[in-house]
């Protein structure tokens, strides 16, 4: 088993200042059967020369038209000889041991898939520990209230599980989420605790494509719990406001943080409806009224 080939995907966008860090972590993996995929999704900079004028038989450079880092991703993923594929993003690393730790918990376990803990690095270092999902909890739940939980380079899969489910070549924001919770639908994946992917930790603000959000978001909302749905939209109000999306968008999330009255007080009802008049006013403080109502009668 430990002469069994890792396919390492590695999508890149204008990554010049980080692909060459995180191409040197790989080759520097102590487990030795390796081949590196560095997909180049259209940049306009130089940084594949970087990892080009490596000159390392195991590394793959591919150049493809712009689209988004999925289709990268897809591209690695269909033209890779591994048994197993593992995912690094071109702004991450790893650990020197994380490809051969993460080999042993997939064998041990007998899992399709393994997903592990982090070390974030910002002004210094913090270690996020990953956990079991539970037996009575939803993927999409799991990913929100942990928010690291799954990071896309924590990830490492039998090829033949990662060559079924591929990525969502549509989604521009939630890719990671809307992956991880296509393949536990099919896919058996268990958590490596020891923490060996370094995840670089920004405080610059990002843009929002807020149309894939809530294009993922609607595929799984009937698995959210009520609080979770809850404290999402409002973080994704709140965000959508901040970066000022269109009404449409807007509207989407005032409406969403609404799902469920029971959860919020009348002052916040009316803040996330947003009326318009004192009569709209009155008419949300009679549906609010009533919802509430609703729901004490069918407890």
């Amino acid at each position: 088993m430990d002469s069994l080939l890792i396919s390492v995907i590695i999508p890149m966008y204008n990554s010049r200042s980080t692909i060459e860090c995180a191409v040197q972590s790989v080759l520097r993996q102590t487990y030795p059967h390796i081949e590196v995929w560095v997909v180049d999704d259209g940049s306009d900079d130089e940084g594949l020369s970087l990892i080009e004028q490596l000159q390392d038989e195991r590394i793959h450079c591919h150049r493809l038209p712009h689209r988004n880092a999925n289709v990268a991703r897809n591209y690695g993923i269909m033209h890779s000889h591994g048994e197993y594929i593992a995912m690094l993003d071109a702004d991450d690393e790893w650990t020197e041991k994380h490809l051969e730790s993460s080999l042993a918990v997939l064998q041990r376990e007998g899992a399709d898939g393994v997903y592990g803990s982090l070390i974030l690095r910002g002004t210094r270092d913090r270690e996020v520990t990953t956990r079991t999902i539970r037996q009575d909890e939803s993927t999409i739940d799991f990913l929100l209230a942990n928010g690291y939980g799954a990071q896309t380079s924590t990830l490492v899969m039998t090829a033949e599980s990662a060559k079924d489910i591929l990525w969502d070549e549509t989604l521009n924001r939630h890719q990671d989420y809307d992956f991880i919770v296509r393949y536990r639908r099919k896919y058996r994946l268990c958590p490596k605790l020891e923490a060996t992917t370094v995840y670089y930790f920004s405080m610059e603000p990002k843009t929002i494509d807020f149309e894939s959000c809530i294009r993922f978001i609607k595929t799984v909302e009937d698995e959210l719990s009520d609080v979770l749905y809850l404290n999402y939209h409002r973080n994704m109000l709140r965000l959508a406001l901040s970066q000022s999306a269109g009404n449409e968008i807007i509207s989407y999330y005032r409406n969403a943080c609404t799902r469920y009255p029971y959860l919020i007080s009348l002052q916040d009802y009316l803040m996330f409806r947003h009326p318009g008049g004192n009569f709209e006013l009155w008419k949300m403080k009679m549906e609010y009224i009533w919802e509430i109502l609703k729901t004490r009668i069918t407890v």
